[in-house]
């Protein structure tokens, strides 16, 4: 894929600076797979450069069901996407988030295995049984929000996938639904392909030379994005006015796994550590009548684990950051 420089090479030593990125946008977009039709083809692209596109995965009628739930609760309950007077911390600069809508909103549980990309998604992590649900939650950017570019970052990593063998499955993956038409005008994600196995974006650079790329996703209203979240990416500005709705889900890998390291014989790959010490699952999913739902929704962090001991009680849950609806 060719690249076209839009901004000064940042060259320097300085990581500070490296994490900002290096100009060298990629002047074609990444194919898009259907996910049903193109699923392996989808799987090895996604192998091979740690995120992959899914064209319609989220037919109209879902579209219309999420953007009204936006609105919804955006008109009835201000407070939980940062819009009233206590304006939450984790908002300031990042648009609006609603951390947690599945605690009190059961009509959602259908999304969290949605056919449209989930099967995708577990052949990326190597099947049903290890999959596990991590976090599901929406964001905005609104209309002349002004919010400018985040710098380059991953998510969560575990220190073994820069010298594991096989590398796949990914530790952890991350689905971006777009809930609106993303292009250059609007706040879009962007990555830079076949990152995920560098420690920092400098040594992505100096190692990839010229087929370094930092490439912007663009695409219509149920486009999904899925990346392991060791690759490098980062929130484009767009024009400061044109708004964004995606909803935001991560997995995580459970089961263990036989695996080499350069310096060792076989050892065991743990499942996944739990990506974050806040998020809740509710009663209805944590404790599932049924035993594969329970399995999905079972990787449990310490707060989750406090709160089932108290019987769900919803001070405990209120205590907890972010449990405040």
């Amino acid at each position: 894929m060719n690249v076209k420089l839009t901004r000064q090479e940042n060259e320097s030593g300085d990581e500070a600076l490296a994490t900002q990125g290096f100009g060298r946008i990629a002047d074609q977009r990444p194919p898009e797979f259907d996910p049903e039709a193109d699923r392996d083809a989808a799987c090895d692209f996604f192998t091979d450069n740690g995120f992959v596109v899914l064209k319609a995965c989220l037919p109209s009628d879902d579209l219309a069901t999420l953007n009204n739930f936006y609105d919804r609760t955006q008109r009835e309950s201000p407070e939980v996407w940062g819009l009233g007077a206590r304006r939450k911390p984790h908002h300031r600069n990042q648009g609006l988030i609603f951390s947690q809508p599945l605690l009190d909103y059961p009509e959602l549980d259908r999304f969290t295995q949605h056919p449209g990309s989930y099967p995708l998604v577990e052949q990326i992590l190597g099947g049903a049984e290890r999959v596990r649900f991590s976090e599901f939650n929406f964001r905005e950017t609104p209309e002349n929000a002004g919010i400018g570019t985040m710098n380059f970052h991953h998510d969560a990593v575990s220190a073994d996938r820069l010298i594991r063998e096989p590398y796949m499955p990914c530790d952890w993956l991350c689905a971006i639904h777009y809930l609106s038409d993303v292009g250059p005008t609007t706040p879009a994600f962007c990555v830079v392909p076949g990152s995920n196995r560098f420690e920092t974006l400098r040594e992505v650079f100096d190692a990839q030379g010229d087929q370094y790329q930092e490439t912007p996703i663009y695409g219509n209203a149920g486009t999904c994005v899925l990346y392991d979240t060791a690759t490098f990416h980062t929130r484009l500005d767009g024009d400061g006015i044109a708004s964004r709705r995606t909803w935001h889900q991560y997995y995580a890998r459970g089961g263990w796994l036989r695996s080499t390291l350069p310096t060792t014989n076989k050892y065991v790959r743990a499942p996944s550590p739990v990506l974050t010490n806040w998020n809740l699952f509710p009663e209805r999913l944590a404790l599932h009548p049924d035993a594969k739902k329970r399995l999905f929704f079972s990787h449990w962090n310490t707060a989750q684990c406090e709160w089932v001991a108290s019987g769900f009680d919803p001070q405990v849950r209120k205590s907890m950051p972010r449990g405040e609806q």
